[in-house]
């Protein structure tokens, strides 16, 4: 019996949400800005994954359109609404979704 409840649970946690879709991609697909291309925007124009992810946390945490790489039209003033104490957390989940680095062959 504890066996399957066991089993219940894990299988329960591969399948639940990450804290990153909660936050993040709901709200992304809400306002039709996909996450994607504002990653590869972000990479294309940082390269490393330590300047992509200081690059989009300054961003995250203090907006400045002068520093978006979102164009201009894509653009509808929202503001983001990110706890600093799980931005690394949502940057990590995040870089690991969509990085291609070790996935090119």
């Amino acid at each position: 019996m504890g066996q399957i409840v066991l089993l219940a649970f894990l299988v329960v946690q591969l399948w639940s949400d990450t804290i990153f879709d909660r936050r993040c991609v709901t709200c992304h697909r809400e306002v039709a800005l996909p996450l994607k291309p504002i990653f590869f925007d972000y990479l294309l124009h940082f390269s490393s994954e330590r300047l992509v992810k200081g690059a989009m946390a300054r961003q995250l945490l203090n907006p400045d359109p002068k520093n978006s790489l979102i164009p201009k039209e894509r653009r509808r003033g929202y503001r983001h609404q990110v706890d600093p104490d799980e931005l690394d957390l949502l940057l990590q989940i995040y870089w690991n979704r969509y990085k291609v680095i070790g996935r090119i062959r």
